[in-house]
């Protein structure tokens, strides 16, 4: 009993100390938990970034939010990590994603003041500075012996975009290669997206039209639905113009597959323009398909339906289709078009009016009407609108029609 007296106690002390112990280490590991739930590293806030990224390049508005509250935290968080935080190396590459991924430059400047510096090449941080400051020929100079491929991915993707910007005006060819070397690194990302856009650009600039067809059906393949398509649709459009597609029937035959891929609404928008930029060249042939696109994606009644019957009448100047024209022009809605528009409608009215006869001479003229002098056309162009420019266009057609008529006559 004496023994067992004895060890009773030593027992409970034993189990007390046990239990101490755990409660320690329990506490000690949640406390650890804790900090790391509340405090993550500056590279594990970056993945979180890139995560609500891809997300963006699929068209989620609501991560846009989410970015730029994220962003905001950082801006907070790194500026009061310990400097020793830096000296991990992902941490302090995660410092130049932040900011090419649009972080306050302050943070930036504050990592290049301390002692010891991040562990990261110097010249990285302070191009990033550089670019987002808008000191393009700093950044040139900075980033002139770094090759992204060498670095990691996720921030090698980065550089070659933002190594790429000043390149698209002075060498497009170098500014294309860096931008294929950003899509390689980070497929699917909103990096890629960004690439891919400017690649587009890129290609529409140089006049390379077999590039500019497979990178857009690239992009709206992958980012058909990403929050930045509405610039790849202004940018491509764009380039339609500066490539010339409205300039031969088979030129632009090369555009249909690559405007299939567009969602019917903006499909609409891009064959209206082609339609009127075709009538304004003169390529009435390339304007009516244009224009006959434009109405099989169009509704009865809304305004841009109503433009393309007067696109459509205007390239139909021969005449076997005056009935057809008149009744097509009489159908028109006047009160919702513009003034510009009802202006071209005039225009059209006035050129198949003089296809249908030949007008009267002026008052007090006598003798033949064709009997005219030619005037050199004046030196300053400014004051001819587009509308003029067609009508133009719409009366060289009608002169073609009447001499072929009165050739036709003379048989």
């Amino acid at each position: 009993m004496r023994c067992l007296s004895i060890r009773i106690p030593c027992f409970r002390g034993l189990l007390l100390g046990l239990m101490a112990a755990v409660f320690w280490v329990s506490a000690g590991w949640a406390q650890q938990v804790g900090k790391q739930t509340s405090d993550p590293e500056p590279f594990e806030m970056i993945r979180s970034l890139q995560s609500l990224q891809e997300q963006i390049a699929q068209g989620n508005s609501h991560a846009m939010q989410a970015q730029r509250a994220l962003l905001t935290k950082m801006d907070a968080s790194f500026v009061v990590l310990p400097a020793d935080a830096w000296q991990e190396p992902r941490n302090a590459r995660a410092a130049v994603i932040h900011l090419l991924s649009g972080g306050h430059p302050d943070v930036m400047r504050y990592l290049l003041s301390l002692d010891p510096a991040p562990a990261v090449d110097r010249k990285l941080m302070e191009a990033s500075l550089a670019y987002v400051e808008g000191r393009e020929e700093d950044m040139i100079v900075l980033l002139a012996e770094i090759d992204p491929l060498e670095l990691p991915a996720s921030l090698g993707g980065h550089v070659a975009l933002v190594k790429a910007a000043p390149y698209i005006r002075t060498d497009p060819e170098k500014a294309m290669e860096l931008l294929q070397v950003a899509s390689l690194l980070m497929p699917g990302t909103l990096v890629e997206e960004a690439a891919l856009r400017r690649e587009v650009f890129v290609a529409g600039m140089t006049g390379n039209v077999d590039r500019f067809r497979v990178l857009s059906i690239r992009y709206l393949r992958r980012f058909r639905t990403s929050v930045y398509a509405g610039d790849f649709r202004r940018r491509f459009a764009l380039s339609l113009d500066t490539l010339g597609f409205v300039k031969s029937e088979d030129k632009f035959a090369l555009l249909d597959d690559v405007l299939h891929e567009f969602d019917a609404d903006s499909r609409r928008g891009l064959y209206l323009r082609l339609a009127r930029s075709a009538l304004l060249a003169g390529h009435l042939n390339v304007a009516r398909k244009a224009t006959g696109e434009a109405l099989t994606l169009t509704v009865d009644g809304t305004k841009e339906n109503e433009i393309l019957k007067i696109y459509l009448a205007a390239t139909r100047l021969d005449p076997e289709f005056i009935t057809a024209n008149r009744d097509l022009l009489w159908s028109i809605d006047k009160s919702i078009l513009t003034a510009q528009d009802l202006a071209m409608l005039d225009g059209v009215y006035t050129v198949l009016n003089s296809v249908r006869h030949f007008p009267e001479p002026p008052p007090n003229v006598i003798g033949e009407f064709n009997v005219a002098t030619n005037m050199d056309a004046p030196e300053d162009q400014s004051w001819v609108s587009a509308d003029m420019e067609l009508a133009n266009v719409l009366l060289r057609r009608t002169g073609k029609s009447l001499a072929q008529l009165g050739e036709q006559d003379e048989r």
